[in-house]
C-alpha cells in the first residue's frame, strides 16, 4: 500500500513542479477542494460518518498535514525536485523518533545505524553540486518535521476511524488556512488558465490516492517500516527531475540517492539483520 502511496505522490509532485506560476497557498487550496469532492463522495456510498469520532486526533492530523503540506509545496517549487524530495524524505526518519514518544513504539538498535546511513544520503544529494538557498532548506525541514507529527496522528487512528474520514479531514483543515494566507495577500491570487486548471485537478486526484494508501499503510503496520518504504519515492523524484524537467545530478548526489535506497532496504530487513549478527 505505501508503494502505491509513493507512485501516487511522485505523480503530485510532477502536477505542482508544473504549477510554479500559481501561489502556493493557491495550489493547496484547489487541490484540497478536488479532495473533498473525491472523499466526501466515497464516505457517502460507504455510509460512513464524515464527521468521525475523535474530532480533536482529526484536526490535529488535518493542522499538521496541512502545515506539512504548505511547506512542502513551497520547496517544490523553489528547490530542483530531486533535492525537494530528498529533504522531505527525512519525515520517515522523525517519524520513527516521534514514534517512539507517540505512540510507545519500539526501534531495534540497529535500526538507528541504518536511519543515520540514510540521512548521511540525504545530507550528500542536498551539499553537492547545489547551492541550497536558505529558506526553502528551512522550510523543507520544516515540512519532514510536521509530516512526521501528521504520520504519527494517524497512526493513533487506527482503530477509531475510517481510514476515508482521516484523509477527508486533511483536506477540510487546508481549506482555511490556505484562504487565510488571501486575506493578508488578496493581490498574489491568479486565476488558473485551463491547462493551469488540469494540472490543479491532477494534484488533488494524485494526493487523493496517495493519502487514502498511506493512510491504511500507516494503520496497518509499524511507523518505522512503513516510513521507510515511503523512500522508494526518492527514485520517482529523482527520475522525474532527470527526464520530465531536465535536472542533472553530479555523482555525489547519486551515491547520496544510493546510501538512502540502502538505508531503507535494510530498515525494512533490520530484525533479519539482527538476527544474522546475533550469536545464537
Amino acid at each position: 500500500m505505501m508503494l502505491v502511496a509513493s507512485f501516487a505522490f511522485g505523480l503530485m509532485n510532477i502536477c505542482v513542479k508544473k504549477l510554479q506560476g500559481i501561489p502556493v497557498a493557491e495550489t493547496v487550496f484547489f487541490r484540497a477542494v478536488v479532495q473533498i469532492i473525491l472523499g466526501y463522495i466515497t464516505i457517502l456510498q460507504l455510509g460512513v460518518s464524515p464527521l468521525g469520532k475523535n474530532k480533536l486526533l482529526l484536526l490535529q492530523r488535518g493542522f499538521y498535514g496541512s502545515m506539512g503540506l504548505i511547506c512542502y509545496f513551497y520547496t517544490l517549487q523553489k528547490m530542483p525536485l530531486g533535492n525537494a524530495i530528498i529533504i522531505h524524505y527525512l519525515a520517515p526518519v522523525l517519524t520513527t523518533i516521534l514514534a517512539i514518544w507517540m505512540a510507545g513504539e519500539k526501534v531495534l538498535r540497529i535500526q538507528w545505524f541504518f536511519f543515520v546511513l540514510t540521512f548521511a544520503g540525504v545530507v550528500l544529494v542536498n551539499g553537492a553540486g547545489f547551492q541550497v538557498p536558505i529558506i526553502p532548506m528551512l522550510a523543507g525541514f520544516g515540512g519532514a518535521f510536521f509530516s512526521a507529527l501528521a504520520y504519527n496522528t494517524i497512526k493513533k487512528l487506527k482503530g477509531i476511524e475510517d481510514p476515508n474520514v482521516v484523509v477527508l479531514y486533511f483536506p477540510l483543515v487546508s481549506v482555511p488556512i490556505a484562504l487565510s494566507y488571501f486575506l493578508f495577500k488578496p493581490g498574489e491570487w491568479i486565476w488558473p488558465d485551463a491547462m493551469q486548471y488540469g494540472w490543479l485537478i491532477a494534484t488533488g486526484v494524485t494526493t487523493q490516492i496517495g493519502q487514502f494508501f498511506m493512510t491504511r499503510a500507516y494503520q496497518e503496520d509499524l511507523a518505522s517500516r512503513v516510513s521507510a518504504v515511503s523512500y522508494v519515492g526518492i527514485l520517482w523524484g529523482a527520475g522525474a527531475g532527470l527526464f520530465i524537467f531536465n535536472e542533472h545530478y553530479v555523482v555525489l548526489q547519486y551515491l547520496g540517492m544510493l546510501l538512502v535506497v540502502l538505508g531503507v532496504v535494510l530498515n525494512i530487513n533490520a530484525q533479519r539483520m539482527k538476527n544474522m549478527f546475533t550469536p545464537h
